[in-house]
């Protein structure tokens, strides 16, 4: 092409263009390419190398931070499967006139009813089975391998198939007892989880896609659209058929005399959700076992009953159920299932069909929201679409190194910075009260220095005597808990070994971190002073701090921090003053419900609690169980059943109606983001994580949109008027006011 025929593009400045050549990358050494330097092909491979290698990182680290938080990982992929699939009933109950809350509510009221039948049939008609299973399965593969043995040539010897059976079943029945607290925590947020994507779902959507205008936007919410109405009718549909093959196989196994028919019913609709794979291997089971325990005849009984059954599956229900709910070619399929098993387990044959049809609703429409308009100038090897996801792949890997970073000095220095984080907290907390006295004619610094001094002594009091009471008291108290869960499983005929598990793994957290608080009195004690010594300062002089460090900024950028600041300010005192309130009731309602039953060690229960609430949802959760395991322990009949209902009722009223209007008006959280992020920072920074991250959240809520105008550096954008303004008047802090901290 002549210098005269190829396209130009505006120079960096505005100023001069630039020539643009379509077969070079001008990023990658076009100049160098032009002498012969680095031949055209390799330079293209490299712009295409890159590219992919960036893309390949991001979705490394993506999955290594998934598996790390597993815990949140599985709790939501399960609470969008699950909503997925009730979402069309929420919709139905909007049309007909409900509101959000209330069609959710019905739904998922039904939903928990469906799920938990479907738990209670595991639990009493497979888990307590699951050893006479195994070893039915195992002597009917080794029954089938002796025959096969004996029908072979002599020397030739096959693999012992029964005994890797029985190890594969075992191990994973082991590693479910391994993680029966992680298993419970699941269950817990999932709970919540399903009623808020039910109730905001369509709202989260849209809010990802609030940058986006016109056709794109349209474009990425009729995807939303088609991929929720996959997930659902995939799941829906595979509910369908893999309840009706199991009840046909369970009348077909009781009729030729079976034995086990019900567990292998529940293996055979458990196994329907794996496609193609779990349909092969429980059908092989099936026939195996019945051919080792009836006989041959009864085994070619089965195949024609089963084969009848399929058949009409295949041709007359299985298109009806589906429809094109999942549009998947079987070969792709067949493909997605053993890479999901690499990826992640079990749990990856699972998950394998609904993401890829996920994937592929939201594909088209993804790729049209990265395509820019018009095109960068990219080698022809290079799409748009790949470029936009790299430019975004090695940015976002440099924003997850620098919190790495973060979080790595905040775990390695605590002394340095937990203070700082406890005296912002405190004074943002105690400011109220410091204003009213400075109101009445009192001086800042003595209204600074009486609050705080108060609030030290009340504070330590508490917690020498919450750890004087714990350390004395946690032994029986965790003792009885676990008293409670073995005299549980054994009212249940032994179909509660998950509990068991659960309270013995969550007892031993429990001991040892009230033994790490125990034995390092000193260095809570020097935290504790050094924060109250910071916060008075706060108190005192932080305006005048905040304002020394507002005035570094340039000066059409101060207004939008000034007000971030406020608003920040504003968040850790509402934060702290609600879940206190919220921590102190739900507590005191418990201790004087186990006072008035006469069940023991109400008072250590309390002091536990209290602590345990300021970890929303998961703290009230495992509190009332203590307290409900020690009724089941040492109480009567009727005590057990008061403390159900207060449990029930309980975490009920806290978890979808207290917690999320104190969070969403204190931090302006969705409950849903608080219920992730609570394991995400155990995961991460353990028990000091979980009584953190909300605030810290918080915060980031309060400023993010402030550091994005920032750190853009548009000079339009920090001129125009401030979206923070509003928000920072709701929370109750006059714009006028200064506050101690950020004002």
């Amino acid at each position: 092409m002549a210098d005269a025929e190829r396209p130009t593009a505006p120079g960096p400045d505005g100023g001069a263009a630039v020539m643009i050549d379509a077969d070079a990358e001008i990023s990658l050494g076009a100049a160098d390419i032009a002498d012969g330097v680095v031949p055209a092909w390799l330079a293209h491979l490299a712009a295409l190398g890159w590219r992919v290698i960036a893309v390949t990182a991001f979705v490394i680290v993506t999955w290594f931070l998934a598996s790390l938080l597993w815990t949140v990982t599985a709790s939501v992929a399960i609470s969008v499967v699950i909503a997925a699939a009730f979402a069309p009933f929420v919709l139905r109950l909007r049309a007909a006139g409900r509101s959000r809350t209330v069609a959710a509510a019905i739904v998922w009221a039904g939903a928990g009813i469906a799920m938990g039948a479907v738990l209670l049939l595991l639990l009493i008609a497979f888990v307590p089975y699951l050893g006479d299973t195994v070893a039915m399965i195992s002597s009917a593969l080794a029954r089938f391998e002796d025959g096969l043995a004996a029908a072979l040539p002599a020397g030739v010897q096959l693999l012992p198939a029964s005994e890797d059976a029985r190890s594969a079943i075992l191990q994973v029945a082991g590693d479910v007892a391994e993680s029966a607290a992680g298993i419970v925590t699941v269950l817990v947020l999932t709970t919540f989880l399903v009623f808020f994507f039910l109730r905001d779902g369509d709202v989260a959507w849209s809010w990802l896609f609030q940058a986006t205008t016109g056709r794109k936007r349209e474009s990425m919410t009729g995807a939303g659209r088609e991929a929720l109405f996959r997930v659902g009718g995939y799941l829906r549909g595979t509910s369908l058929l893999s309840g009706i093959i199991a009840l046909t196989d369970l009348v077909f196994m009781l009729v030729l005399g079976v034995p086990l028919a019900v567990p292998l019913a529940v293996l055979v609709f458990v196994s329907g959700y794996i496609p193609y794979f779990g349909g092969i291997v429980t059908t092989f089971i099936v026939l195996l076992v019945t051919w080792s325990a009836v006989g041959p005849a009864a085994a070619l009984a089965m195949v024609v009953l089963i084969a009848i059954r399929n058949a009409f599956l295949g041709y007359w229900i299985r298109p009806m159920v589906y429809g094109r709910s999942v549009s998947i070619h079987p070969a792709l399929v067949l493909i997605v299932l053993p890479a999901g098993f690499q990826l992640a387990g079990v749990v990856g044959l699972f998950a394998a069909v609904p993401v890829t049809a996920v994937l592929f609703a939201v594909a088209s429409a993804t790729r049209e929201l990265l395509d820019p308009e018009p095109p960068p100038p990219l080698p022809g090897l290079v799409p748009p679409w790949l470029d936009r996801i790299a430019q975004w792949s090695w940015r976002l890997l440099v924003g997850v190194a620098l919190v790495g970073v973060l979080v790595g000095v905040f775990v390695a220095v605590p002394l340095v910075l937990l203070p700082m984080v406890f005296a912002l907290i405190g004074a943002a907390a105690l400011d109220p009260l410091v204003r009213g006295l400075v109101r009445r004619g009192w001086s800042r610094s003595r209204a600074s220095a009486a609050v705080l001094g108060g609030s030290f002594l009340a504070v330590a009091t508490v917690l020498l005597l919450s750890v004087a009471v714990l350390a004395k008291e946690v032994g029986p108290l965790i003792a009885t808990a676990v008293t409670g869960a073995v005299s549980a499983n054994e009212g249940l005929g032994g179909n509660a070994a998950l509990l068991v598990d659960a309270a013995r793994q969550g007892s031993n957290a429990i001991t040892q971190a009230v033994a790490s608080v125990a034995s390092g009195v000193a260095e809570l004690a020097v935290i504790t002073v050094l924060g109250t010594l910071l916060a008075f300062y706060l108190l005192r002089d932080g305006s005048r701090l905040w304002r020394l460090l507002v005035g570094q900024v340039p000066e059409g950028t101060a207004p939008r921090v000034r007000v971030a600041g406020r608003r920040a300010f504003s968040v850790l005192g509402g934060y702290m003053i609600g879940t206190a309130a919220i921590s102190f009731v739900g507590a005191a309602s418990q201790l004087v419900i186990m006072l008035v039953l006469g069940l023991p060690l109400a008072l250590p229960v309390f002091v536990l609690s209290f602590f345990l609430c300021f970890i929303p949802y998961i703290g009230g959760f495992i509190s009332t169980g203590i307290a409900f395991l020690i009724a089941v322990a040492v109480g009567s009949t009727s005590d057990v059943i008061v403390m159900a209902i207060f449990t029930l009722v309980f975490n009920i009223v806290t978890g979808n109606f207290v917690s999320p209007l104190v969070y969403g008006k204190t931090v302006h959280l969705h409950p849903a983001v608080v219920l992730v992020a609570i394991p995400a920072a155990a995961a991460i920074a353990g028990v000091l994580g979980m009584f953190l991250v909300v605030p810290v959240i918080g915060v980031v809520s309060a400023t993010w949109r402030t550091v994005i105008v920032v750190l853009a550096g548009r000079q339009d954008a920090i001129a125009g008027p401030l979206p923070d303004a509003g928000r920072a008047i709701s929370t109750g802090v006059p714009a006028d006011v200064e506050a101690p901290g950020p004002a």
